[in-house]
């Protein structure tokens, strides 16, 4: 059955997520909306950390109720209609500590 293993990892991480121009000033419906699928989001800066966490998470290139997929910037020349799509960069990551525990 294998082994399992708790890792704890302090990890930094910079992405640059481009969102929709509804992204930058949601109105309440946008926050509700956002909100009723599952995230918990106040402003614009939360929407853009949940699209930064999706990404982290390898559900970038997955359907999802609130940004749909989110592709890869090499990939914007190749979208129909990029304006209306979500886009992100890992500028930079590393993972700055870790421990491993015998589960």
């Amino acid at each position: 059955m294998g082994v399992k293993k708790l890792v704890t990892m302090t990890v930094e991480v910079q992405i640059e997520i481009t969102l929709g121009d509804w992204a930058q000033n949601p109105t309440t419906e946008d926050i509700d909306g956002i909100n009723y699928c599952g995230f918990d989001v106040a402003t614009s800066d939360d929407i853009y950390k949940e699209a930064a966490l999706i990404v982290i998470r390898g559900n970038a290139d997955s359907n999802n109720d609130v940004f749909g997929r989110i592709y890869s910037n090499w990939s914007f020349v190749e979208i129909q209609n990029p304006e209306q799509q979500s886009f992100y960069a890992i500028n930079n990551l590393y993972v700055e500590d870790f421990t491993v525990e015998a589960r």
